[in-house]
């Protein structure tokens, strides 16, 4: 197990020490509960939220190796977008 220091301001200290004397929780205890409560409450990605509203994969793009074939897609598309620009200017 991972042993960490923390700095407290005498503000946040003193909330510490009342909920331990309230919940009557180690310091270790009400740290660690907090975390866990601060990371089910996190907001979830932008991809998260794709996926829960199934947008992944829900459109057509004519080309089946897209997710896997991403970099050579890219690559080949910026390629086109630079010759246009080299061509313009």
């Amino acid at each position: 197990m991972r042993t960490i220091s923390v700095r407290l301001d005498d503000a946040t200290d003193t909330l510490l020490r009342q909920i331990c004397a309230r919940t009557e929780q180690s310091q270790t205890e009400v740290i660690k509960t907090a975390i866990a409560i601060l990371a089910e409450r996190e907001e979830p990605t932008p991809a998260d939220s794709a996926a829960a509203m199934e947008l992944i994969g829900c459109f057509d793009s004519g080309q089946g190796d897209l997710g896997r074939h991403h970099a050579r897609h890219l690559r080949a598309r910026l390629a086109t977008k630079r010759q246009r620009v080299q061509t313009v200017g």
